[in-house]
């Protein structure tokens, strides 16, 4: 037999800022090295991959396995944060982000590549990414997209400021030394890992009234191959599979950060196909990099205006964002191709903010790490198969146009999964009144 009863009870909760603002600091700092890092990787070894003579479909595997190998550990990522904290899972990342950018310096051919920018320096990333964003989240709760706003406010100095530093060194260094003097500042991650405190060491206490049962008497009957699996389901949370809605979430995003990353790491390549020089392709990706920098300040603001939730806010960004792809394939004018960094600036700055959102504002905060880790792994395997295919068709076709292409249709197919769900739980929203107003005309002729 259970009964309730209410009572007023200490609680702990976030701090929602104090010491959190400098996590929001370790975050930004992270971001605005291991950002770049990704974005200038085609910077630096664009002419590197032909002297080599590497095919379209070598240099994009070695991109995409870096943004996807350690994505596809991000369930065990998840284990580990759970276990180790934040703050053991940072120093491990920044001790492989800097190892593997190092190690990249060396490289002289394809395998090098793979092992050390392929697979160590994304372990590196991945980790960052995983500990940075649940050390944050776990911080905030009503001030989450605010903080989240001013930590990719930060990191979005780095894509401004990073590609001008590596055109200046690249007309005084090889790529080869470029690459080692990026190493040094990568290890600057390891002061980021330093400030991530357990948020426990900072939580607040507040009298909450509580709903408790008692007694709560519970006994099913299992077998040891039972229990193993309950334990496994547990220990990675998999029962979050088990939520349609999240399910949904966790693939519309993941084809949507294929696309962008895939169009991110290929724009370089891209802009010298349309016959642009590494002075004019840096500049357009620092008037990208600013425009993205103002709105991702702005972008917390124009989501409270409209009281929209983040995953709406996402999905405006992914529908500008399809707009000004299509409209990048339509011109090779430098002067045209700035005004297309503004555009691409507007969607990303958005999609930036409300990226590192939708999930937490839809998952409880003991499972979030589970869920980040299922979230990255998808994108993972996504992002290594999408991008074999697309450098497939670069081989074929001899030109990025029809990647842009696919990338679009990739990401409108998001807004067409999660258009229906919405539309499947308005319909069974008005199902349900009909059937609790039926039932009511019941009772009252009854009565």
């Amino acid at each position: 037999m259970e009964t309730t009863e209410n009572k007023q009870k200490l609680v702990k909760i976030p701090p929602d800022g104090g010491y959190g603002w400098v996590i929001v600091f370790a975050n930004a700092l992270s971001n605005f090295i291991t950002v770049p890092l990704i974005h200038c990787f085609g910077l630096i070894f664009k002419d590197t991959f032909t002297e080599l003579g590497l095919s379209a479909t070598q240099g994009s595997l070695i991109i995409n396995l870096n943004g996807a190998f350690g994505m596809m550990t991000g369930l065990i990522n998840g284990v580990l944060l759970k276990v180790y904290g934040c703050r053991k899972v940072a120093f491990l990342a920044a001790f492989l982000l800097t190892g593997g950018v190092v190690l990249t310096s060396f490289s002289k051919s394809f395998a090098h590549f793979v092992v050390s920018y392929g697979l160590i320096t994304s372990l590196g990333i991945g980790m960052c990414q995983s500990s940075y964003g649940l050390a944050l989240n776990m911080y905030f709760k009503e001030k989450r997209n605010v903080a989240m706003g001013f930590a990719v406010t930060i990191t979005g100095l780095g894509p401004i400021i990073i590609p001008q530093l590596i055109g200046f060194l690249m007309t005084i260094y090889t790529p080869q030394d470029v690459t080692f003097i990026f190493g040094g500042i990568c290890a600057h991650v390891f002061i980021a890992a330093l400030l991530l405190q357990p948020v426990e060491w900072h939580m607040k206490t507040e009298k909450q009234t509580i709903e408790e049962l008692l007694p709560v008497v519970t006994k099913t009957e299992e077998t040891v191959w039972g229990r193993l699996f309950q334990n496994i389901v547990k220990t990675f949370d998999l029962d979050l599979l088990k939520d349609p809605i999240f399910v949904n979430i966790m693939m519309g995003m993941a084809l949507a950060i294929f696309a962008e990353l895939n169009f991110t790491v290929l724009t370089p390549f891209m802009l010298q196909e349309f016959g642009l020089d590494t002075a004019q392709t840096a500049t357009f990706l620092s008037t990208l990099g600013i425009t993205d920098i103002i709105f991702r300040f702005f972008a917390p603001y124009i989501g409270n205006f409209f009281t929209k939730p983040p995953r709406l806010m996402y999905a405006y960004s992914l529908i500008l964002l399809i707009i000004t792809r299509f409209t990048f394939l339509m011109s090779n004018d430098f002067y045209l191709l700035l005004v297309i960094a503004l555009g691409l600036g507007i969607a990303k700055g958005i999609r930036k903010v409300y990226m590192g959102l939708v999930i937490p504002a839809h998952v409880p905060i003991e499972k979030l790490a589970s869920a980040n880790g299922m979230e990255m792994m998808m994108n993972g395997f996504c992002i290594i198969i999408g991008g074999l295919v697309l450098g497939l068709v670069r081989d074929v076709t001899g030109s990025y146009k029809l990647c842009v292409v696919i990338m679009n249709c990739v990401t409108f197919t998001t807004i067409l999964m999660w258009s229906l769900e919405a539309l499947i739980v308005k319909c069974r929203k008005k199902e349900q009144v009909l059937e609790h107003g039926i039932s009511l005309q019941q009772v009252n002729s009854k009565t």
